[in-house]
Order: C-alpha cells, then sequence, then structure tokens
C-alpha cells in the first residue's frame, strides 16, 4: 500500500508551492513510472477525481463510478506512482477509505501527497504529517525589506515599515 503525506498548514503558507516542488523535481520524475495531480477542494467528488485520475494516467473516461474505479486499479497494477491529492477538506474516513482502495494495487515506493488545511483529514490518513508554518514577524519583514528595497537603506524608508 502505498505511503500517504499528508502536509498541513493554514491558507497561504505554501502547502501546495511544497508539494508542486516535488512534483516536479527532476529526481522525482525519474523516480515514479506515472504521477498526477488532482485538485480536490469542495465538494468532495469521487467521481470527479477518479475521472480526473485515469485522464491523466491517459485512458478514456465514463460516468460508471465502478468501471471508473476498476480501470483505475488496473491503470495502477505494479506501478510505482506518485500522486497528489491537493486542497483535499473532506474528513469522511469511509470516503478517504474507498478512494485509497483504488491505490492498494501500485507498486511499493508508491507515494500519495495530500495537502489540507485541516488537521483532522492528516489525522485521518494515519500518517505523520508535515506541518507548514507561517515565518515569524522579523524573518517576514526581513524578507519583505530584501525584496521590496533591492539593495537600499531601510532607514531611508520608514513609511515602509508602516505598509510591512
Amino acid at each position: 500500500k502505498p505511503t500517504v503525506v499528508p502536509v498541513v498548514g493554514m491558507g497561504g503558507v505554501g502547502k501546495t508551492t511544497l508539494a508542486k516542488a516535488v512534483y516536479n523535481n527532476e529526481k522525482v520524475k525519474n523516480h515514479f513510472g506515472l504521477k498526477a495531480w488532482i485538485c480536490v477542494s469542495e465538494p468532495y467528488d469521487i467521481l470527479r477525481i477518479t475521472k480526473e485520475l485515469l485522464q491523466e494516467t491517459g485512458l478514456t473516461v465514463d460516468n460508471n463510478l465502478n468501471q471508473l474505479q476498476v480501470k483505475l486499479k488496473e491503470s495502477l497494477k505494479g506501478k510505482k506512482f506518485l500522486i497528489v491529492l491537493d486542497d483535499v477538506w473532506n474528513d469522511d474516513y469511509k470516503e478517504w477509505d474507498d478512494l485509497r482502495n483504488i491505490f492498494v494495487q501500485g507498486d511499493v515506493g508508491s507515494k500519495i501527497i495530500v495537502t489540507t488545511r485541516k488537521e483532522s483529514v492528516a489525522l485521518m490518513m494515519g500518517s505523520g504529517a508535515i506541518n507548514v508554518g507561517t515565518l515569524s514577524s522579523e524573518v517576514s519583514w526581513a524578507l519583505f525589506k530584501q525584496h521590496s528595497l533591492e539593495n537600499r537603506d531601510p532607514e531611508q524608508h520608514p513609511e515602509l515599515e508602516e505598509v510591512g
């Protein structure tokens, strides 16, 4: 069964950016035989998610969920895959279990990255979550000064401290 890696944190802290950096990394691309990125969001719709996963694997789709799930299981069978489920809100264990059962056909080393704002979603996945936190005020201000002032003296622009 594939390893699930939940990435949890409040909106805008960089969960999706982190997942994209992993997904697009050259070493990662060469490591997995199959990759798919699905934006889950709300409302949770297993039919849409399954269809999108099948389309990502290059297969044709129809509207019968059972047939779609059988097709997807077959397409994942024996392959090492990386699937990103971005922006998951649904913490219904039964629905997650139904989706996870599709992935058990994958080869050893397969991974599923799940980004979410909800700690309950991360806990439901049953693995240790990566918590993405916010930057401290000091680090945020230092980054703001570095990128907005472009080597100019911050002491000469006190009005920016109010903005920052």
